[in-house]
């Protein structure tokens, strides 16, 4: 084998290891479902779930959502946000909160260790939040994503679960695509400061990074905005409607759905190893959209103790 291919599944053993873990306990739980005469009947004898993914099998779509295309979505919007956008959050950032900051590049040490998969929460959460918000505020959304005899089958309240599912093919990588920018901003060593600003007052120097900021104010938004989805859904769910399950079936939703952001961080996985394999190329990129806005300067923030 190949040195260099030894020594990049040795640095993500880790999430591979998650990963194959993940892959094994969807399908088993997905051919256990289409093997319940229960849950057959549950969602109407097998009806296949959405007529965006031409395979005429419900549990062959969920598997296809939970396994391929929400971590094919995680990639692009991944990728595509981080290249599109980071130069967009540097110019605002520049040009419209920061105009009077100084800018420089931070040259960081790289490490040779795989620790990003905690940055997947957010993203996941941003998109589950999206996922309640279009649920609850525009549930004629359903008519347009799943399959005809499905959403003519009882209440609304029952479809939530398969549009939820549905909808993760688009909102998984809307939230990578909103995020990643601030990660190549953040590798790249983009920072700022406001020692020139703050020269003639008694206001304390500052200094961060240009990605650190927007991921504090993204990082917000999504955190906040998911526990209100799911307050939201919980008295939607338990009060407003009357419940379609029994309990053990309501108990098994509540638990699938709070249990979600774990399955999502994991469909994250592969775009987060994928942009940390093309950090270099990224940080390079990011640097020469910099050059090209007057950030030239490599720089050192300090936090030094001194006597008084």
């Amino acid at each position: 084998m190949d040195s260099k291919l030894r020594s990049l599944i040795q640095k993500y053993k880790k999430a591979i290891i998650i990963i194959f873990a993940y892959y094994v306990l969807v399908l088993i739980l997905l051919i256990y479902a289409n093997s319940s005469a229960e849950l057959q009947a549950a969602f109407n004898h097998g009806n296949y779930l959405t007529w965006l993914i031409p395979i005429y099998n419900m549990w062959a779509q969920i598997a296809l959502i939970f396994l391929v295309i929400a971590p094919i979505s995680a990639v692009i919007g991944g990728l595509v946000g981080g290249y599109l956008l980071a130069p967009v959050f540097l110019f605002i950032q520049k040009n419209v909160f920061g105009s009077k900051m100084l800018y420089g590049i931070q040259d960081r040490p790289q490490p040779q260790t795989f620790d990003k998969i905690s940055r997947g929460w957010f993203p996941t959460l941003l998109a589950i939040s999206i996922n309640f918000v279009i649920l609850l505020s525009a549930p004629w959304v359903l008519d347009l994503i799943l399959y005809l005899e499905l959403r003519e089958g009882p209440a609304y309240s029952a479809l939530y679960m398969p549009g939820f599912i549905v909808l993760l093919m688009f909102t998984v990588g809307l939230g990578m695509l909103v995020f990643s920018p601030t990660w190549f901003l953040t590798d790249a060593g983009i920072v700022y400061s406001n020692k020139e600003k703050v020269a003639r007052s008694d206001q304390p120097v500052e200094g961060r990074t240009v990605g650190g900021r927007f991921t504090d104010f993204l990082r917000g938004y999504a955190g906040i905005g998911v526990v209100l989805s799911y307050i939201q859904f919980l008295y939607f769910f338990l009060i407003e409607q009357k419940p379609l399950l029994d309990p053990i079936g309501q108990i098994g939703s509540l638990v699938f759905f709070f249990g979600f952001p774990a399955f999502m961080l994991i469909a994250t996985i592969p775009s987060l190893i994928i942009l940390d394999i093309t950090k270099e190329h990224r940080i390079r990129y990011v640097r020469t959209v910099a050059r090209k806005m007057g950030i030239t300067d490599f720089v050192e923030i300090s936090f030094e103790k001194v006597n008084r």
